[in-house]
């Protein structure tokens, strides 16, 4: 699949399952789906990089959980009544599930040069983000970006060794082409954003 076909055919989905779904090994996808995140840019060097487990200089960080841990996961949030909504259905649902975090910089004397590179961190780790959506895309999966819900709280943080200081920028759920036995739901402003002449000036000088 051509990039401009990837991005035409990218859509925001979201899989439900009331029970687990099937477990599959696409390991050697997500692999790939990986490398193709890791190659996004990024302007600033992750500062606190070699004091971490994790040791890229990139700002983005990612927790991969298979579908088996998929599978845990909605039944440590059901088994500790934790209200994770359609969270948990699509837990339930996904193959695997891609935790997308960044480290805040922080300056104590210098507020806006902070405010500045975290942008840019964020700005870098969101490109890595439709980096992966994109080719998960080309692969034939169904996709959703998730803000995360509770899967940006501190207990779930700790349950997965995330570091607390890190920020969750998306929970990226990946489902198999097939969803035709599960409830789907797609994303609300699809095809809402207007013509590019609503948000295109062109400057003469």
């Amino acid at each position: 699949m051509k990039v401009e076909e990837a991005i035409k055919n990218r859509r925001t989905l979201k899989v439900l399952a009331a029970e687990f779904a099937e477990v599959k090994d696409i390991s050697t996808d997500v692999s790939r789906i990986l490398e193709m995140g890791h190659s996004a840019p990024f302007h600033y060097i992750n500062s606190k990089a070699q004091e971490k487990e994790l040791t890229s200089l990139a700002p983005w960080r990612f927790y991969v959980l298979n579908g088996e841990a998929c599978r845990k996961m909605a039944s440590y949030f059901e088994e500790n009544e934790i209200a994770g909504g359609k969270i948990i259905d699509m837990l339930k649902a996904a193959q695997t599930l891609i935790q997308v975090t960044w480290t805040p910089e922080t300056v104590e004397n210098d507020s806006l040069v902070s405010e500045a590179i975290n942008i840019e961190h964020i700005a870098a780790t969101s490109a890595a983000i439709q980096n992966m959506l994109l080719t998960a895309t080309s692969l034939g999966y169904e996709n959703y970006w998730s803000s995360g819900g509770m899967l940006k709280e501190e207990q779930l943080f700790t349950l997965l060794g995330i570091p607390l200081d890190e920020k969750l920028l998306g929970s990226i759920f990946l489902f198999d082409a097939d969803t035709s036995a599960f409830k789907t739901k797609k994303g609300a402003l699809r095809g809402r954003q207007g013509s590019i002449e609503k948000c295109t000036k062109k400057i003469k000088l």
